[in-house]
């Protein structure tokens, strides 16, 4: 950057002196300068060259790390903050502001090349004569108080423009998330106008601020053009009393848009810096800021848990009401536990404490007699596995979707694990087999097989905790039991919660625990529970009926 820098000073003194040389028809001089502006030319051009390469490189491993620490960062926070924002909200920071941090360090080089190359300029006309260097730093004054007072309003706006287009890009993203709804509803047309609408009060918004940012310009523009004005005026009487001669006169004139150009730079500068500071403080309400809460873990490692699990006195609520008041209950290892109760009463929020996507609000949850805020987050993740109704399947083969949580798992293991979930006769029946693609969140298989997908790959995870949220509740018969003969291959090894929908699908389980309005009502085996527990015979009939 130095280089280029002094390189750019140097420039514009050599033509000054080969205009002088010109002017005085000297041959020998004209020659001279010529070969020294070829050559400074030849090892600018090698110099920018190299300096666009290195600074491209640097960029991207610059972008590559930011995103890679934010998007670290960004899976350490607590759900709450994606059940509040959504999803597209994050992913729209993680994009953007990476890039445009980049950008802006690009911008902010080149600036303050042309201001140092422009500042040079300016020392060599106040050498050349002081009047006019005066006369250009009163003006450039004027300019750069204009830029100033225009960046302060700028910073506001943007602030303003990114709020909005955070909003839309997080509806949006809930949009494109919800097509398949959106086209069965016939909400499309509907849906299209509100975004219209949405997206319509965004363009209005930025294009208000560029058209202030016009006005500015133009009178910039303005001003620029009285500098010219009154820049001849002031020529005129200096050469009139023999302070300034031709030659020097027209190698100023050339030059005196670089003469106020630094002011220009030192605006552009001061601009990129509230630019990049927005971004840095977007970017660090992820990482290091206090208005995005995240997840806090202890310092307990332990490889693999014995499958007991407890809740003592937990109340919970997703805001000020408590979805779960007071809830006790124990879990022996290997135990296969239903969960049971009308739909809102707290069965998948037990499912979200033990996997702590939340924090309780008071009460302890222990996992082998330890407080779960002892146990590391890999101690967590790694010894609990939850299918939901609609499990996620990645966009690639059934052999990668079940090695992407075990990579160091063999063939025949994957093959054992599908055989056990009563994959194996539909996989074999593929052209391809396990290396058959699925497609995006599974498009080609039945909810039933990716069904059993996710728990052959909670098999293959190795998990001692394996949890079932509503698994079968939108199944036909025949794939239900399937699922319930999968599930009862693999009882006895595991610690098993189901939530059912169905209360035929967890009688054969070893307890279960009946919620209703955020309390434990009952908590036994079937047989015990029909004969002793008044709301449990009432779920029970009310499901034969």
């Amino acid at each position: 950057m130095y280089s280029i820098t002094g390189i750019n000073t140097i420039i514009p003194i050599i033509d000054a002196k080969s205009l002088e040389a010109i002017t005085k028809v000297d041959m020998s001089n004209m020659l001279k300068f010529a070969l020294i502006l070829l050559a400074c030319n030849f090892f600018y051009r090698i110099i920018s060259y190299i300096n666009t390469v290195c600074s491209t490189k640097i960029q991207d491993n610059v972008e590559i790390k930011i995103k890679k620490d934010v998007s670290k960062e960004l899976f350490n926070l607590e759900i709450k903050n994606f059940d509040k924002e959504g999803t597209a909200f994050f992913a729209e920071r993680i994009n953007n502001e990476p890039s445009v941090i980049v950008e802006i360090f690009n911008s902010f080089r080149y600036n303050i090349v042309y201001f140092l190359t422009s500042l040079g300029v300016v020392f060599y006309i106040f050498y050349v004569n002081i009047y006019i260097a005066i006369y250009f730093l009163s003006f450039s004054f004027i300019f750069f108080t204009l830029s100033i007072r225009r960046t302060k309003k700028w910073e506001i706006e943007r602030k303003k423009y990114n709020e909005m287009h955070e909003k839309y890009s997080s509806n949006f993203g809930e949009l494109i998330r919800g097509i398949k709804d959106i086209k069965v509803l016939n909400l499309k047309n509907v849906l299209i106008k509100k975004t219209t609408k949405d997206q319509k009060a965004i363009i209005k918004y930025d294009s208000e601020t560029r058209l202030k940012d016009e006005k500015v310009f133009f009178l910039t523009n303005f001003l620029y053009n009285i500098f010219d004005f009154f820049f001849i005026l002031l020529s005129i009487v200096l050469i009139k009393n023999n302070l300034l001669n031709g030659a020097n006169l027209l190698v100023i004139y050339m030059y005196k848009g670089k003469a106020t150009g630094f002011v220009d730079s030192i605006a552009d500068i001061y601009r990129n810096f509230k630019n990049i500071n927005l971004s840095i403080e977007r970017l660090y309400e992820i990482v290091d800021g206090n208005k995005y809460s995240k997840e806090v873990y202890g310092n307990r490692e332990i490889k693999e848990l014995n499958g007991k699990i407890e809740f003592k006195n937990i109340y919970f609520g997703y805001d000020k009401s408590n979805v779960l008041k007071g809830v006790n209950f124990t879990i022996n290892p290997n135990e296969t536990i239903g969960l049971v109760g009308k739909s809102g009463v707290g069965k998948t929020t037990i499912f979200n404490l033990i996997n702590k996507l939340y924090m309780t609000n008071k009460g302890s949850i222990l996992f082998d007699n330890i407080n779960i805020n002892e146990l590391t987050e890999n101690t967590i993740r790694e010894n609990i596995s939850t299918i939901t109704q609609n499990p996620y399947i990645f966009n690639m083969s059934i052999k990668d979707n079940l090695k992407i949580v075990n990579p160091n798992i063999t063939d025949k293991e994957i093959e054992e694990k599908c055989r056990l979930c009563k994959l194996d006769e539909y996989i074999n029946s593929l052209d391809k087999k396990y290396d058959t693609l699925v497609g995006e969140n599974g498009v080609i298989l039945s909810g039933g097989l990716k069904q059993r997908l996710a728990i052959a790959r909670a098999l293959v995870k190795n998990s001692k905790i394996i949890m079932l949220d509503e698994t079968t509740s939108s199944l036909d018969n025949e794939t239900q039991d399937y699922i319930n003969d999968s599930i009862k291959k693999i009882k006895k090894n595991y610690t098993i919660l189901i939530i059912a929908h169905r209360l035929s699908t967890v009688i054969d389980c070893d307890k279960i625990l009946v919620i209703d309005a955020g309390k434990v009502v009952g908590f036994d085996t079937h047989k015990n529970l029909i004969k002793n527990n008044k709301y449990y015979q009432k779920l029970y009939k009310k499901e034969l009926l």
